[in-house]
């Protein structure tokens, strides 16, 4: 663990570096990129990634993945607009009606990392397989209960947690900065989560150890799918409206932002303070993207290659690690 935690350092502290060197370039090139507005649009352009970021991190780590998070998200973003809109047209309180919503609809999304976790359970199968056919499953079901079409008219009162404000910050911001560093803490010094380095890293002698495996994985996965609703219900507070084409590559670049960040995609190392700083990278580049006017279509090439870069640095710091 200690080898893991200085090498995991180094590579934070490298992300680190390069962060302030792209925020202090674009800062220098553009004047208005530290403007208010424009840190707002930087962090809000990021943040339902963020949020799912932080599930994929421990999924990952475990040794696997979870794809279905680019489904989750649409699905509880019409399953809570849905629900609104119900509760209303019966005369529901609005304070009672947003808090129903929303904690039903965290529930049907740990149902689906429940269900994610016990089909990779019984079958034994990589969950790479049981999350893409999770991911393809329920955008037919959005299809289905919206037939193809968008869930507006959302209570006003709603908006606030995608659109308002605490002491100036936005709640999604304010949300997530609370979220990611006790998630973070409990990471590194819960002696029950810390068990996804150890299955992560050799899942036989995991096994072999006494760790409940099946059992952790459902922890994960349900707290995987619990973070894709949260971006899902603020994605629906942020446009007043859902629709089943939320979310589209959404996994990419969630993916992109934790492997950025430091975690081995093979899994057994990994933080969230990294994957943070891989968000932050990404909300950047793509920020930089709009200032500079680079054509979309060389905008995945840019992010695909550095992604490709971080990999290959990350290999090649883990082996001198070694």
């Amino acid at each position: 663990m200690k080898k893991i935690g200085n090498l995991l350092l180094s590579y934070n502290s490298a992300l680190i570096v390069m962060n302030a060197l792209m925020l202090g370039i674009m800062g220098y090139l553009y004047a208005g990129f530290f403007s208010v507005f424009n840190l707002e649009v930087l962090a809000m352009g990021f943040i339902t990634e963020a949020f799912m970021a932080l599930g994929m991190t421990l999924a990952i780590i475990i040794g696997g993945i979870d794809l279905s998070i680019a489904s989750i998200l649409p699905f509880t973003a019409i399953l809570v607009g849905m629900q609104l809109n119900w509760f209303t047209s019966k005369g529901f309180p609005i304070s009672l009606t947003i808090a129903i919503a929303v904690v039903v609809t965290l529930l049907a999304a740990m149902g689906v990392g429940l269900l994610n976790a016990t089909l990779i359970n019984k079958l034994r199968v990589h969950p790479f397989i049981i999350t893409l056919s999770m991911m393809l499953t329920p955008r037919g079901v959005n299809l289905v209960i919206t037939d193809g079409g968008t869930v507006s008219g959302l209570p006003r009162a709603f908006g606030w947690l995608g659109q308002g404000y605490i002491l100036g910050i936005p709640v999604p911001v304010a949300l997530f900065a609370i979220v990611g560093p006790v998630l973070g803490y409990i990471l590194a010094n819960h002696r029950y989560v810390q068990q996804a380095y150890f299955i992560g890293g050799n899942l036989r002698s995991a096994q072999i150890s006494g760790i409940d495996v099946p059992k952790f994985r459902v922890f994960v996965f349900m707290l995987s799918a619990a973070l894709a609703g949260v971006a899902g219900i603020i994605t629906a507070s942020q446009y007043g409206a859902a629709n089943m084409a939320y979310g589209q590559n959404a996994e990419l670049r969630v993916i992109a932002s934790v492997v950025i960040g430091g975690t081995n995609l093979l899994g057994g190392s990994g933080t969230i303070a990294g994957t943070a700083l891989g968000v932050l990278f990404l909300a950047t580049v793509y920020n930089a993207f709009t200032w500079t006017g680079i054509n979309t279509y060389w905008q995945e090439v840019i992010i695909g290659s550095m992604l490709l870069i971080a990999v290959f640095i990350g290999q090649f710091v883990r082996g001198r690690q070694r």
